[in-house]
């Protein structure tokens, strides 16, 4: 039985801050007082590339944003999620390699002026947001990371502070006051807690659900959206244990919810908002590449089994239990 309730850290890390409202909920709620009230009231741009090498995606992720500073001004924050279960010695180092990355990515697309002068290179202020069970206490400075004890040498180091989002020690509650982005955050923060897949479940579930109904539905909808390998039924029986009689009516709930955020996203992308293609795209984000032969299936079904298909979703782990035959009494 697969351990995890996210196949992919990265990949989830990144569409959890792609929600409406997320990235600049977290940038405002993480980021040192001083620096977040120093922001713009725009949301914050996101600069849609990657920094960290391929090899190291499995333990981190990373997204860059643009954002205005009251004074008129451009900085970027840069958001790196580590996902290893204890904190990494050599941060700090890696830190400044992606810092690096940056300013060199914005002196190759920014850096020259219309007729030829250099542009000063922007702030870049680091944000790390940590999942792992060891409490962090790897220093939040460059220079504490170097071997040095000579206070008179400090103004001559090298030296840069970030900010840090220890999840574990984060009470739920307050996790973020933006709904999508806390239940997020409690997936990271309890999805890879100890113990089999159901009893993680149960403790993401009784953890939403200490916060309210809505968020446990929340959960429900994150869970059915990811690609995973739960198995059928196993969903439900959970929230049977959390909400005795419950589970039916939370698992339709978040099925419209689901439905009706692909209905939003047709409309925002331009693409063909009937169900079909709604049904399709979530197929793809659930389950990966779907067949050309299941395409066709799809686009030709009547709205009956569209309908079928879509509340199957929830509890499949795979498309033939999508597309099985209907029972018949």
């Amino acid at each position: 039985m697969s351990a995890r309730i996210t196949r992919r850290h990265d990949q989830f890390f990144k569409l959890l801050l792609d929600q409406p409202g997320a990235a600049g909920a977290l940038l405002k709620e993480r980021l040192p007082a001083e620096v977040a009230e120093r922001l713009g009231p725009e949301a914050p741009e996101l600069v849609n590339t990657s920094f960290v090498d391929g090899e190291l995606r499995e333990y981190r992720a990373d997204r860059l944003y643009r954002v205005s500073t009251r004074d008129g001004r451009h900085a970027f924050i840069f958001v790196l999620v580590e996902h290893k279960s204890s904190p990494d010695p050599g941060i700090g180092l890696q830190l400044l390699v992606y810092m690096v990355r940056i300013w060199e990515w914005w002196l190759r697309n920014e850096g020259t002026t219309a007729d030829g002068g250099h542009r000063r290179l922007p702030l870049i202020m680091p944000l790390v947001v940590y999942h792992g069970r060891s409490e962090w206490q790897v220093p939040l400075t460059f220079a504490e990371g170097l071997d040095f004890d000579d206070e008179a040498l400090r103004p001559h180091v090298l030296d840069f502070r970030y900010s840090l989002a220890d999840l574990g020690r984060i009470d739920d509650a307050v996790l973020s006051r933006q709904k999508a982005l806390r239940i997020g955050l409690l997936i990271l923060k309890h999805g890879d807690a100890g113990g089999d897949l159901r009893t993680k479940l149960l403790t993401l579930g009784r953890a939403a659900a200490a916060l309210s109904v809505d968020d446990l539905i929340t959960l429900v909808r994150y869970i059915v959206a990811e690609p995973n390998e739960i198995p059928p039924g196993l969903l439900s029986e959970v929230l049977g244990e959390i909400l005795p009689g419950q589970e039916e009516r939370v698992m339709s709930i978040a099925s419209e919810q689901w439905m009706a955020e692909g209905i939003q996203i047709g409309k925002v992308q331009g693409k063909a908002e009937g169900k079909a293609e709604i049904l399709l795209r979530q197929l793809r984000r659930r389950f990966g590449t779907v067949p050309e032969i299941t395409v066709q299936h799809v686009l030709k079904a009547s709205d009956d089994d569209l309908n079928l298909w879509a509340d199957r979703i929830l509890d499949a782990s795979n498309l033939e239990e999508v597309f099985a035959p209907r029972r018949t009494n």
